[in-house]
């Protein structure tokens, strides 16, 4: 598992690193409990790699990318757990 850095105690471990790759290297049916942000499509691109799920084209491409990260979500979540997805609206300027 490619890990940039990690930290851990008693229950609970804590990853930092790219989601695909981190999450290929936990075993299935192991993850209690997931909460996270998703780099949405086009507003937040964090870096120029095709790999970078913010950095997508169009709407439908970012879903192509979310669902394959949402299918490992599904194979290493034990049943009957939770996932947490943070979103936040827009900010709008008053016009």
């Amino acid at each position: 598992m490619r890990v940039i850095e990690q930290a851990s105690g008693k229950d609970w471990h804590l990853y930092h690193g790219d989601c695909c790759e981190v999450l290929d290297g936990i075993p299935d049916d192991s993850i209690h409990f997931s909460v996270f942000s998703p780099p949405f499509a086009s507003l937040y691109v964090y870096s120029d790699s095709e790999r970078d799920m913010g950095n997508s084209e169009s709407d439908e491409q970012f879903f192509e990318h979310f669902e394959y990260l949402v299918e490992l979500l599904l194979q290493k979540i034990m049943p009957g757990r939770l996932v947490s997805v943070h979103c936040m609206n827009l900010p709008t300027l008053k016009q």
